[in-house]
């Protein structure tokens, strides 16, 4: 049995409380990751012209660490661009920007996450209105990731940061009213704490979906620093034939350091302790 890869964020710039472990350069985030143990990196850049850098992929050739996936929110944190935005402009201008993070995808071989891009409803007799025009975005940016031989995977967000689409269920169910053929689902601990009645079913039952996943504690931490029955989602993602990326999107805390470290080591504990319930030899 294949061994779930691991994988670290990296960042240009921490703003706020954002949840990422690695501050600073790709190339160095590249180069750091692979000296922990990681085995990808999880590249959350502004605008997909920051992933354009020669030495970004000379990093990548010269070590073992791949990118995973491409993060895309500061396309909405740092931009305000939307795929729902009222505004005609800055929705094309968020598609288009959206096509070239799937084009620097197509080159690195990794996934696009949707995540925060989507906006969120205004009020709530906006709903309908906000729905079609993600619907018209997401459709539009599934035909060209098809044509680029590219995944996209969208992000159920719990309601406090995003007020709609917020569950697994909710997601899988708009993927196929929309026939998104080359977009899936990425989980994400953290949020499925706070949204999903019962974590492992909502897994079980979106399995064909889920193509990634975060893992953060109840209090987004590491996993082992709050509530969340780790061994137990692990189990069930992998009894049931996941075998995509664990990525490491929690808060940097208490340190930077520390914490990718701490995610890692946490992360080693739970395939070891999985494997010896198992029997399982990885690959």
């Amino acid at each position: 049995m294949k061994r779930p890869e691991t994988a670290m964020t990296l960042i240009h710039e921490i703003i706020g409380d954002a949840p990422f472990l690695y501050e600073g350069s790709f190339t160095d985030g590249i180069t750091h990751a692979e000296k922990l143990g990681y085995d990808c990196v999880e590249i959350h850049a502004s605008s997909a012209d920051e992933l354009k850098d020669p030495s970004l992929f000379d990093a990548l050739e010269s070590c073992r660490v791949r990118v995973s996936a491409l993060g895309t929110g500061r396309l909405y944190v740092n931009a305000g661009l939307s795929l729902t935005s009222p505004d005609a402009a800055n929705r094309s201008e968020a598609v288009r920007q959206l096509k070239g993070f799937i084009d620097c995808a197509r080159k690195l071989g990794c996934l696009v996450i949707l995540g925060c891009v989507r906006g969120n409803i205004p009020a709530p007799s906006d709903r309908p209105e906000v729905l079609r025009l993600l619907g018209e975005s997401l459709k539009e940016l599934d035909q060209y990731a098809q044509a680029h031989s590219v995944c996209m995977v969208f992000e159920p967000i719990n309601r406090y940061e995003n007020n709609y689409l917020c569950s697994t269920y909710e997601v899988a169910d708009f993927i196929r009213q929309y026939e998104l053929a080359n977009t899936r689902m990425m989980i994400d601990t953290f949020h499925m704490n706070i949204e999903e009645k019962d974590i492992c079913q909502s897994i079980i039952d979106n399995l064909p979906y889920i193509k990634y996943a975060h893992f953060a504690d109840s209090n987004r931490l590491y996993p082992g620093q709050g509530h969340i029955d780790f061994p137990v989602i692990l189990e069930t993602l992998l009894s049931n034939g996941y075998n995509g990326v664990i990525s490491a999107e929690c808060l940097p805390l208490p340190t930077k350091d520390e914490a990718a470290r701490g995610w890692l080591m946490s992360m080693k504990e739970l395939l070891e302790q999985y494997a010896e319930r198992n029997k399982t030899n990885w690959d």
